[in-house]
């Protein structure tokens, strides 16, 4: 009989699959690396985007507090000057409103009244004065309530006095002065 070593075959067939193995193992790893190499690069390129992005949102809003800032310097710059207006329309009134006053009350003057003395004391008016009549002094009054330079109109005293042998009335009345009346009305002529 006839013996064949087929342990050599076997062997070189093993071999041969054992190099096979290793390729296909080689060009897995390989292709793991490539595919690795390709997820890294588009993850870096992905991250790089966003990272720009992100700088130019930042720097959107640097500019937008830049301009924010400016506005409110400009509104602060706005309520000052807002301020200073104001300053001056109370000053350009305050040099008018005494005036006015006076003229209001002239003509609201009822004929039968002198004013004796008119005082004024942090924006209160005291009329000191005589009336032919207690009718004078409540028309004195009424006249004052209608006129928008005057507020507050209040009756303090009333005696009755005679004054070179005339009977007369004495009265003292408080009133509030208002320098800026918002409504110029026209006076209750008396």
């Amino acid at each position: 009989m006839i013996r064949i070593n087929l342990l050599p075959v076997r062997v070189s067939k093993k071999k041969v699959a054992g190099r096979q193995q290793l390729l296909l193992m080689a060009l897995v790893v390989i292709l793991a690396l490539i595919l690795n190499w390709i997820w890294t690069t588009s993850r870096a390129s992905e991250l790089a985007s966003r990272e720009a992005k992100l700088k130019r949102t930042r720097d959107d809003i640097a500019q937008l507090e830049r301009i924010i800032g400016e506005v409110k310097n400009i509104k602060a710059q706005q309520a000052a000057l807002k301020e200073k207006l104001e300053v001056l329309d109370r000053l350009k009134a305050g040099r008018a409103g005494p005036v006015k006053l006076l003229d209001q009350l002239a003509q609201i003057m009822p004929k039968r009244l002198e004013l004796k003395k008119m005082d004024e004391k942090a924006g209160v008016i005291t009329f000191d004065g005589s009336a032919a009549t207690i009718d004078d002094v409540s028309e004195f009054m009424t006249a004052l309530k209608s006129t928008p330079y005057f507020s507050n109109v209040e009756l303090k005293r009333t005696t009755a006095a005679t004054h070179n042998g005339f009977r007369a009335v004495d009265f003292l009345v408080v009133a509030n002065a208002n320098y800026t009346p918002a409504v110029h009305s026209a006076p209750a002529k008396g």
